[in-house]
């Protein structure tokens, strides 16, 4: 890899991992605010802790495919740059709510970064096939998502001791902790945005559609008939049945295995060290080449280990077992699918294509291949047949 590819890189993996951790410290803020026993507990109804995860979910669930847009349309190190420098402002609003103990201006705030890293993502995502050679694209996606992934372990992690500060365990004058670690973690983000390489716009005509919802049924029609179509459909059925239900069954562990909520905190922690050492590792094998087979492994191994959760009995170490190791498969799913993504989409058109998937898949991907495991014809691709 050539040294400003891999100072690119190695500036986009820190990019992201910042942003990620800065999402889930503000989230953790809020969950610990609105639980019972917290400062704004009843503000929002019974429950209340739940809107802190809509918060983050739905601007990416509602923009991903209006946002992808950018990406293709402008330069995605340019577009990095504007959203990291908006994580800032928002850091502002967010240290604002904090210390007028406003949980609407919280809020705000959490909606605000939400919409920030919906714009992030299909620029990320996207601009890996411009700063990483197509031999080590695989390798690349396990690393990013690896990190993602410690991210927001971390970030969740810091969350209480920073609520801990806010809330005057430390003392009062803490209370403006959270705020500036936020807004800190924000401007190392920025710095490091600004290290990511020039890139070109792939696709500066392409006009703006503000139709939210365009660009997920562009998407879709035209895809049809194209491996890049069933790519979508095993990604989004992955995510949504494998990834949704693991992690809505984990809080109700601490009731099932009668354990601490420290406990409980370290099996979702576990899920996502797995997760990324499984993506790292997946990225590892693939090698030079992109293996779609290990999703079949991955997936078995999915179901193989969720189902057993359900049928055995109640153990502590039996249940952190399963998890990890079905954590550690969800890599094998994970990197082939967005490695193949990004080699089936077309450049003109990646990052809206990425935002569609992502989410849950633009223009068209038109060139055709004979399967998801043939040569790519225009890319220097090598596909390993398993």
């Amino acid at each position: 890899m050539h040294p400003k590819t891999t100072r690119g890189f190695v500036y986009l993996n820190v990019t992201q991992f910042l942003g990620a951790a800065n999402d889930n410290i503000l989230k953790q803020l809020l969950v610990f605010g609105l639980a019972m026993g917290g400062i704004w507990e009843g503000i929002l109804g019974p429950g209340g802790q739940a809107w802190a995860s809509l918060c983050l979910a739905v601007p990416f669930v509602m923009l991903s495919g209006f946002a992808g847009q950018f990406a293709d349309k402008y330069s995605k190190q340019q577009v990095s740059i504007v959203t990291k420098w908006s994580e800032i402002a928002i850091a502002l609003i967010a240290i604002w709510g904090l210390w007028m103990q406003n949980v609407w201006l919280v809020l705000l705030a959490l909606v605000t970064i939400a919409t920030q890293s919906t714009f992030f993502s299909p620029a990320k995502f996207g601009m890996l096939p411009e700063i990483v050679s197509s031999e080590k694209l695989s390798r690349a996606n396990g690393t990013v998502n690896m990190f993602t992934y410690f991210a927001i372990i971390l970030g969740s992690a810091v969350g209480g001791p920073r609520y801990e500060c806010y809330i005057g365990t430390y003392g009062d004058a803490m209370r403006w902790a959270p705020g500036i670690i936020i807004l800190l973690v924000g401007v190392l983000g920025t710095a490091a945005a600004h290290g990511i390489p020039s890139l070109t716009a792939q696709n500066p005509e392409k006009p703006i559609s503000y139709a939210l919802v365009a660009g997920y049924i562009k998407t879709w029609t035209s895809t049809r008939s194209t491996p890049l179509r069933s790519v979508l459909i095993a990604w989004t059925l992955f995510y949504m049945i494998i990834g949704g239900v693991a992690v809505l069954i984990l809080p109700d562990y601490k009731e099932i295995l009668g354990i601490s909520y420290l406990q409980a905190s370290l099996l979702m922690a576990l899920l996502g060290i797995s997760i990324g050492v499984g993506d790292y590792a997946a990225g590892a094998l693939s090698g030079h080449a992109v293996r779609p087979g290990l999703t079949l492994y991955g997936s078995v191994a999915n179901i193989v280990a969720y189902l057993a959760l359900g049928l055995a009995p109640p153990s502590f170490a039996l249940v952190t077992g399963l998890l990890a190791c079905g954590g550690f498969m969800c890599g094998f799913v994970m990197v082939p699918l967005q490695t193949m993504v990004q080699h089936l989409a077309e450049d003109s058109d990646r990052g809206q294509v990425f935002a569609s998937a992502r989410s849950a898949g633009n223009r068209r991907s038109t060139r055709m291949v004979q399967s998801p495991c043939s040569r790519l014809p225009h890319r220097r691709l090598r596909v390993q047949p398993e």
